[in-house]
């Protein structure tokens, strides 16, 4: 065998083997890493805890200058919240993963958490929107919506004989607001005192989707709803709740966050409804059987666009007009026949705002006010024509104008705009120039109606009741929060529907408030106006509707 298979072989092997160290030889070496070991460990960096401290500081820091020392809306509060929590959440998580040194094993287990934790809220919560203040309004998966479950009236209210199927002490409550379109109802004093008087349950149904309210003649119940791919105009007889009739024509609307479905009230006249829905839709039925007599599509007709949160007028009858806010070129404010639907009359260039018009005889004119998406103007009720116009700050203009004096008005809005007081006068070559008064952000009504009474001005400020001098625009008086809804004033009281479905009265007068009584008529949001058709108060949300008959005094 040569030497290089030796050096290859066995040979090799055993020679390398003679070299290496004996396990008596390895102790000690392998203690001393050991005890390296040991003190690397001992010397490495706790969990660096300073920059959690830093990030925690500056959060609470940015919270309290949000919400106590800007002089924010609550909505603007809220969506400055949820801002700082898209970027402190991801910079909370960036320090607890990357930066915090903790054990990789706490690291990872917590990520996982996180993780399942984001599944399981997915999985069993839903989101339904948000509420007047921006918050989301979520619910269990598991909940059955209202609007899903059998409809069950409480009770039946028998119709008197030869009444022709209207309820004893029972007016028609026509419209928007009311009779005159005002919110005011002065002939009618509820009781004070619910708990030992409560109010009766007639009747409670589901209905579709929508923020649209209820207008009552005739026995009837009008309102509109969603159906699926389909708006619908939906008559319930007022004593049960069951439905009459109900048309619908293919149109939605929807929104993530604002709901989905019409948002007008219907108008009655003359035996006939008229509703505009959430796209646009101009219709008119038999208020009797629901028959369609016409149907006006206000986008193709005059060249408008749907505004970004729907169509919400609720439409003007008078004089054989009907008169909605459109929106196109020379369409602000349209006039069609209440017989035929033919377009009659138009005027202003501005687009729809959300505003139902009001109408108003000043100087001897009849005048629709429009309040549109510029500003707030004056259309001539004979021929649509545009008479004046005001700029007002740019926001959703919701809350329809009201008329204080004989050439005088309020509009308010929301998102820190506020109300304004705009007097219009005439000059001696018939031009209308109008002035504001007074501005106040102490009474900024997102898209809840207003009451004058006297020289005060009632309404709710992001969500809280106030009174208004409407001489001078200063604050009144400053009471509690009943959310963004509607008001009525019913007698000497005024019935406030909560945001959160409860239904209070207020005794408010010009030196401050008392709520006098509440209960509960609804469970969820909700945003639609309530109908007071005598003693009979009908409300309403996006799952379902209710009638109670409110005691008296």
């Amino acid at each position: 065998m040569g030497e290089g298979s030796r050096q290859n072989g066995p040979y090799r092997c055993e020679r390398n083997a003679k070299r290496l160290p004996s396990g008596a030889q390895l102790g000690p070496l392998l203690t001393l890493l050991n005890k390296s070991d040991d003190s690397v460990r001992g010397s490495r960096p706790g969990p660096r805890w300073w920059p959690l401290a830093l990030l925690l500081a500056a959060i609470g820091a940015r919270s309290v200058q949000t919400w106590y020392f800007k002089d924010y809306e609550r909505q603007f509060k809220f969506a400055a919240t949820w801002q700082l929590l898209l970027v402190a959440v991801p910079a909370l998580i960036a320090w607890f993963l990357l930066f915090s040194r903790l054990p990789w094993r706490t690291r990872w287990m917590g990520l996982a958490s996180l993780v399942v934790a984001a599944g399981l809220t997915a999985s069993l919560v839903r989101f339904r929107g948000i509420n007047g203040d921006r918050v989301p309004v979520v619910e269990w998966r598991w909940a059955v919506p209202a609007h899903l479950e059998t409809p069950t009236p409480a009770s039946m209210v028998p119709a008197p004989a030869g009444s022709g199927g209207r309820i004893q002490g029972v007016v028609d409550f026509p419209q928007f607001q009311g009779p005159a379109r005002d919110g005011i109802l002065s002939d009618l004093n509820l009781g004070t005192n619910w708990d030992t008087t409560p109010p009766e349950l007639l009747w409670r149904r589901s209905v579709g989707e929508g923020w649209s309210g209820f207008s009552v003649s005739g026995g009837l119940a009008v309102t509109m709803e969603q159906e699926d791919d389909n708006e619908a105009v939906l008559a319930l007889d007022l004593r049960t709740g069951h439905r009459v009739w109900s048309r619908g024509y293919p149109a939605r609307y929807a929104d993530s966050s604002a709901g989905n479905g019409p948002r007008s009230t219907p108008t009655v006249s003359g035996g006939r409804v008229y509703a505009c829905g959430a796209t646009g839709i101009l219709t008119c039925l038999e208020l009797e059987t629901g028959r369609p007599l016409w149907t006006v599509d206000l986008m193709k007709e005059h060249g408008a666009h749907v505004p970004e949160w729907g169509y919400s007028a609720s439409p003007l009858v008078a004089d054989g007009l009907v008169w909605v806010p459109a929106g196109g070129p020379h369409r602000s404010l349209v006039g069609h026949d209440a017989v035929t639907g033919h377009f009659r009359f138009g005027g202003g260039d501005s687009a729809a705002g959300y505003a139902s018009p009001m109408r108003v005889r000043w100087g001897g004119r009849w005048q629709i006010l429009n309040f549109n998406e510029v500003g707030v103007a004056g259309h001539d009720a004979t021929d649509g024509r545009l008479l004046w116009e005001q700029p007002i700050p740019m926001a959703p203009h919701v809350a329809a104008p009201v008329a204080v004096g004989t050439n005088r008005l309020v509009v308010s809005t929301g998102y820190g705009k506020g109300t304004f007081l705009i007097e219009v006068g005439v000059g001696t070559d018939g031009t209308w120039t109008p002035v504001v008064v007074w501005k106040s952000i102490r009474l900024k009504s997102k898209f809840s109606n207003l009451i004058p009474r006297g020289d005060v001005l009632y309404g709710l400020d992001d969500g809280a009741l106030v009174a208004l001098d409407l001489a001078s625009g200063s604050l009144r008086w400053k009471g509690q929060r009943f959310g963004h809804s509607q008001l009525l004033w019913a007698g000497d009281r005024l019935l406030v529907s909560a945001e959160d479905g409860e239904v209070a009265l207020v005794d408010a007068r010009p030196e401050g408030m008392t709520e006098t009584t509440r209960f509960r008529a609804l469970k969820d949001k909700t945003w639609n106006p309530p109908a007071l058709a005598g003693n009979l108060l009908l409300l309403r949300n996006d799952r379902e509707a209710v009638c109670h008959r409110m005691p008296t005094r």
